[in-house]
This record gives structure tokens, C-alpha cells and sequence, in this order.
């Protein structure tokens, strides 16, 4: 089994128990109430409903994303796909990782699959492919994502 279904299938399995379970361990209220809880949600059900592949590229991602039960959608509180895409705190689009990525997550960590552009403050919230999002500063960023700008 590749490593991507792995972790689509335990993605989505967790995530809906914790979304369910109301568990906000570790996160602040902040960083759940962003748009990249409920994009690593998704972004994890694509993989498990994919046989492991993560989206190839954003219309990808947006069809499946539209192909969703609006009342799914409103329960993360997702007015419009669109929304999703933009971070509420510096107004930008998300980097979104599509396709097969290089990237080796560091030791214990799970591969990043979404991260503000410029974030607030000097950090930004980066989401990973289990659905977690924290808040790291840039040094951070580079170590969980090398290639990140």
C-alpha cells in the first residue's frame, strides 16, 4: 500500500473522528477556525477516495471540491469552494502541494499539503496531510517544507 493511501486512509478516518469528537488539542482557536482545517479535511478525503494520489493540480482538486454535499461543506462552515483557497489572514491564496511531492517530512512529522503565503506576524499556518495546523515561523517552515518560499 503507498504511502499516500496510508495516509489518505488514516486522514480521513481521524480527522472525521476528531471533527466529530470536537477535539481541538494542540491547535488554537485561531488556527481552527482558518480555512485550512477543513482544505486538509478535503484535501485528505480526495486521497482516501483516489487509491492514495493526491489531486494532480487546483481544477482538479475544485471539481471534486463542487462535487461535494453542500450540507457536508456547511458543517466545516464553507460557504463557497472559492473561499477555501484564501487564507482570511493575509488575504492570499494558499500554496497548495499537488501531485507527487519530493518532500521528505522531517522525522515524526506528516508531509505539508498547504501553507499561507505570507501568514501574520512573521508565522504562518501550515496544514499537513493528517489534517493538523499549527503556526511556524519561517525556520519551521523550511525544516517541515525545504522547498517552501
Amino acid at each position: 500500500m503507498g504511502v499516500w493511501l496510508r495516509v489518505g486512509l488514516v486522514s480521513a478516518a481521524l480527522l472525521g473522528w476528531l471533527w466529530v469528537s470536537g477535539c481541538r488539542r494542540g491547535l488554537d482557536r485561531e488556527n481552527e477556525q482558518s480555512n485550512l482545517k477543513p482544505l486538509a479535511v478535503f484535501y485528505g478525503r480526495y486521497v482516501a477516495q483516489h487509491r492514495g494520489q493526491p489531486p494532480a493540480d487546483e481544477a482538479q482538486f475544485k471539481q471534486f471540491l463542487n462535487s461535494i454535499n453542500p450540507s457536508e461543506l456547511a458543517a466545516f462552515q464553507v460557504n463557497s469552494v472559492e473561499s477555501l483557497f484564501v487564507s482570511p489572514r493575509d488575504g492570499k491564496p494558499y500554496v497548495i502541494v499537488y501531485g507527487h511531492s519530493r518532500q521528505r517530512p522531517a522525522p515524526g512529522a506528516s508531509p505539508v499539503i498547504a501553507y499561507e503565503q505570507e501568514g501574520k506576524g512573521g508565522k504562518r499556518l501550515v496544514a499537513n496531510a493528517l489534517g493538523a495546523v499549527e503556526e511556524v515561523d519561517q525556520a519551521r517552515l523550511k525544516q517541515l517544507l525545504p522547498e517552501a518560499k
